[in-house]
């Protein structure tokens, strides 16, 4: 009977998570447009801040009750899969093309952000000092990526994209926001009933806390940015994909780390330095290699994102980390 009730969790979790990020993407949009914000802001900030709440809360939750595996494993575990398994799978889907303002700005914040972590962690500690040294890095990214959406706005961005029936008639800039702040509750509502029930059965099927922990626990809270990334490459908003990923990555490391690391500094070990990190670092770099040429990711590359997580897994399963 458990079993069932945590597959009911999952399934559930699912129609509400698919629901949930089409209509996300409907309503950010229609935000872009009356607010003059391009969709790759709101792919930066507001997709990327909802769809980040699932590993804010992991991370919040498990720092308060001093689960610093958890805490670091999620956000780091996460942000491989962001880039491996989710961009890889859009990319599988559709080639996806890179604007300029991207290359310049995101790509390389996001590769800073996971140097940056890297290289605070290098006495195996992350504590509030280097907390507080992600949030302002944080803020600095706010700052950078609303100046540049606001600069460089274009209604033609939107003319490929076609609104439902109920977001034809919204009009208002209030309603438009509202609606957004509720399709983001049912993208994290979906994706908690998701890892609650798929860590429900991982336990009862006597599966090791640390798998747990780098694969349900980091592949689930990824969930909302593969739904989100995933619905704008169908509706050909690639800004949104993109600027959804990119912008989740800098996020997790910056703001949430951050923030975990100011309620409860994190210790590592040696390990983390020697593999999961570098890993974060190589991914970050080799991805935004390839959308360095020809401003496009194409399949094989796509193709090379997939395996290369795959590959991060395995060697962590048959590795015996923990």
């Amino acid at each position: 009977m458990a079993a069932v009730y945590y597959l009911s969790l999952f399934v559930i979790g699912l129609v509400i998570l698919i629901y949930s990020s089409d209509s996300l993407i409907q309503s950010s949009v229609k935000l872009s447009s009356l607010l003059r914000l391009t969709p790759l802001f709101i792919g930066l900030v507001i997709i990327a801040f909802g769809t980040s709440a699932p590993e804010a809360g992991v991370g919040i939750v498990a720092a308060i009750k001093d689960q610093k595996d958890i805490a670091l494993g999620n956000v780091i575990g996460s942000n491989i899969a962001n880039i491996g398994l989710i961009l890889g799978l859009c990319v599988l889907f559709r080639p996806l093309i890179v604007e300029r303002s991207v290359l310049k700005t995101e790509v390389p914040l996001m590769v800073g952000a996971s140097l940056l972590v890297y290289i605070l962690s290098l006495d195996l500690k992350i504590d509030r000092i280097d907390g507080i040294i992600l949030l302002l890095a944080f803020i600095i990214f706010f700052l950078l990526s609303y100046r540049g959406a606001k600069r460089y706005f274009d209604s033609r961005e939107l003319s490929d994209f076609k609104f439902k029936r109920l977001f034809q008639k919204v009009n208002s800039r209030t309603l438009a926001f509202l609606l957004s702040l509720i399709f983001l509750l049912g993208v994290v509502m979906g994706a908690n009933l998701m890892i609650k029930g798929g860590v429900g059965l991982a336990r009862i099927f006597h599966i090791s806390p640390w798998v747990i922990a780098i694969t349900i626990f980091a592949i689930g809270t990824s969930l909302p940015e593969l739904a989100a990334s995933l619905t704008a490459v169908v509706k050909k908003v690639d800004s949104i994909s993109i600027g959804n990923i990119v912008g989740s990555n800098i996020f997790n490391i910056l703001f949430v780390l951050g923030i975990v690391a100011v309620i409860r500094p994190l210790e590592l070990d040696s390990h983390a330095l020697r593999f999961e990190f570098p890993y974060l670092v190589g991914i970050s770099v080799l991805v935004a290699l390839f959308m360095k040429t020809r401003f496009k990711v194409s399949r094989v590359e796509g193709l090379i994102l997939v395996l290369s997580y795959i590959i991060f897994v395995l060697i962590l399963i048959t590795g015996g980390r923990r």
